[in-house]
């Protein structure tokens, strides 16, 4: 479902305003430079109604983000909360997506900003499978994208979520697209793996779960913090350590995690067989224990959720 057809209005510092009349000046400074920061949440349908999963984590994210880009904004966590909860009620969406974004508005039009206004934004509408409907049962084709590689943090933040980082996963999104595969794999500037596109990777080999540091260029993803968690109460061994090309070709199984991925198979990589090339029983098993505290069924997890009607 397209944004036009169920993101109705859009919040604006403070004011929430026809979807059609949520513009910005030609001369923010965002969209000239890329001086923007922004999260992606996800709202889920519970048995007790709409929740927002791990809300004041994200918030915190974008905080820090803001913060790291001279970004400050007058909004509490406590307002942006609100404002969410607000516009979730005001679609009536049972599940959606919801996008904050924090941007550098209009003043001084060079490089250096000078007096720049910082705008707060958010939006929501239907979101689905990020990557198709049967992304989470067969799985997604993948390949190691080769002319693009993750940057490192001596030259931009990989923690960071800002808007002008995401040119570096667009080009790799398209050199995958464009070789007909679902989604890429960046490696880093050392060779070992990083990150996708949106994405954390992990993969399983003799059982246990590996995913890689923030050292080797990748977000800290709050899915992926979870999944960690996750495995952990469940009983499956886990390491954080360097994954390199090697590695990962040689796994049992391979996902992908994030708030759009969720927990997605990877069923081949560069048109090898992930082991059996279905989902794999730890993949599935975490799967199923995201998708449940997600939507409110693991009470363990109740307190990643904010309830929308509470």
């Amino acid at each position: 479902m397209t944004r036009r057809q169920d993101s109705q209005s859009v919040w604006i510092d403070g004011r929430i305003v026809p979807a059609d009349e949520a513009t910005v000046s030609f001369f923010c400074h965002e969209i000239h430079y890329g001086t923007g920061v922004f999260e992606g949440i996800r709202c889920y349908d519970t048995e007790e109604g709409p929740a927002v999963f791990r809300l004041p984590e994200h918030l915190e994210r974008l905080r820090k983000s803001a913060h790291s880009y001279e970004l400050e904004y007058a909004h509490s966590d406590a307002d942006l909360t609100q404002a969410i909860l607000d516009l979730i009620r005001s679609h009536g969406l049972k599940e959606c997506y919801i996008r904050p974004v924090v941007l550098l508005g209009e003043g001084k039009l060079a490089v250096m900003p000078e007096d720049n206004e910082v705008m707060t934004c958010i939006a929501i509408w239907s979101w689905g499978r990020y990557l198709g409907p049967e992304a989470l049962s067969r799985g997604v084709t993948t390949t190691i994208v080769r002319k693009t590689r993750k940057y490192p943090a001596v030259c931009l933040d990989p923690t960071v979520k800002a808007v002008g980082h995401y040119l570096n996963s667009v080009r790799a999104t398209r050199e995958a697209k464009a070789r007909g595969f679902d989604e890429g794999i960046m490696l880093n500037t050392e060779g070992r793996v990083a990150e996708g596109p949106g994405e954390n990777v992990f993969l399983v080999k003799d059982g246990v779960v590996i995913t890689n540091p923030v050292e080797e260029c990748i977000l800290e993803g709050v899915t992926r913090a979870s999944v960690l968690e996750l495995a952990q109460a469940a009983g499956i061994p886990t390491r954080v350590e360097p994954i390199t090309v090697e590695a990962l070709m040689d796994a049992d199984e391979v996902f992908f995690s994030g708030t759009a991925a969720e927990v997605t198979p990877i069923r081949s990589i560069d048109e090898k067989v992930v082991g059996s090339g279905e989902r794999g029983p730890v993949t599935t098993r975490l799967q199923d224990d995201y998708l449940a505290a997600v939507h409110g069924r693991l009470p363990r997890f109740e307190r990643w959720l904010t309830r929308v009607e509470a």
